[in-house]
């Protein structure tokens, strides 16, 4: 698993190759791994294959101009934040449940890239209107999907930083 860890990359070029159906929704059963606060199901999904609605979300602000090149996309919201057992942690389970799609996409040699929405108001109407989203819905994220037009898109580099590790107590 390490491994999967330390090969993930942000892929921004995609090949035009088409994602398998079952494929995506092991992603989001991957999402759905995630853990989270108190075990609340606090994200839902939109796998969105569709052109169109793709192009439409490219839109939604300057870093999800990277959908414009991707054959998928998975939208990362969270329903109804009032239905939540401890709604201060929503964002946090909603990072973990990206982080989960994102790595067991690298796992499937698909390339991802994470496009953060949450919290800039204007994105998230945005997304939330393209996607036909209910009013007590907000999204989190937006994750593009596609084969790596690049051969050795997945490899390792060292980000680790020793002098960024301490124990007990900084020092």
């Amino acid at each position: 698993m390490l491994d999967i860890i330390k090969n993930r990359r942000s892929i921004r070029k995609y090949s035009p190759k088409e994602i398998k159906k079952e494929n995506l929704l092991t992603l989001v059963e991957a999402g759905f791994m995630a853990p989270t606060a108190r075990a609340q199901q606090s994200a839902a999904f939109v796998i969105v294959d569709d052109k169109e609605v793709i192009k439409a979300l490219s839109q939604v602000s300057p870093g999800a101009k990277v959908l414009e090149n991707s054959v998928a996309a998975i939208c990362v919201f969270c329903p109804n934040v009032n239905d939540l057992s401890v709604k201060e942690m929503v964002l946090e389970d909603l990072g973990a449940v990206t982080e989960n799609i994102l790595l067991e996409a690298c796992h499937l040699g698909i390339g991802s890239c994470w496009i953060g929405i949450a919290p800039i108001a204007d994105r998230m109407e945005k997304a939330s209107k393209i996607l036909n989203l209910k009013s007590e819905s907000f999204v989190f994220s937006l994750i593009a999907l596609g084969y790596p037009l690049e051969e050795k898109a997945f490899y390792q580099k060292d980000k680790i930083k020793k002098e960024l590790i301490y124990w007990n107590r900084v020092e």
